[in-house]
């Protein structure tokens, strides 16, 4: 009985120290970065136009849709952006870095990409303009599109 007990708790150590040496090889610190810090905090959107790159002509408003945009974003510069519109939601996760009035988000959920856009802060209020995707057609295929953010920090 004694021996099975030792090898249970001994398998049970051994499944939490392989657990915790896995968790703690990441590649890239989670402390604060202090390029990240005047943005830090939540944000919702006011206002998110996308422009059809195709075509400029063709543009959605997904606030004045029914849509809403929340924005997150830790000290460590990891953020999460989540999108409710047309009754399905969309969540992207990831980190962002910060040089000038630049910002570059690394996505890593649910797929990896990289994206760019500038930024401008006045108060508790950010817009940013960059690259995106939105399925101006409904096909179910994201086209390139111009994403104009005005954002409100919480």
């Amino acid at each position: 009985m004694r021996t099975r007990m030792a090898r249970r708790r001994t398998g049970w150590f051994g499944a939490i120290l392989v657990a915790s040496v896995f968790a703690g090889c990441g590649s890239e610190s989670l402390g604060p970065d202090e390029a990240v810090a005047p943005l830090v905090g939540t944000w919702d959107a006011t206002g998110l136009v996308l422009t059809s790159v195709a075509n400029p002509q063709v543009k959605a408003d997904l606030i004045a849709l029914g849509a809403s945009f929340r924005l997150n974003i830790q000290p460590s510069g990891q953020y999460t952006a989540i999108l409710l519109y047309a009754q399905q939601s969309s969540t992207e996760i990831g980190t962002l870095s910060v040089s000038g009035n630049a910002i570059t988000m690394r996505r890593e959920f649910p797929s990896r990409s990289t994206s760019a856009a500038v930024f401008a802060l006045a108060g508790d209020r950010m817009t940013m303009d960059g690259d995106s995707e939105f399925d101006f057609n409904l096909d179910g295929t994201p086209e390139p599109a111009l994403a104009h953010f005005e954002l409100v920090r919480r």
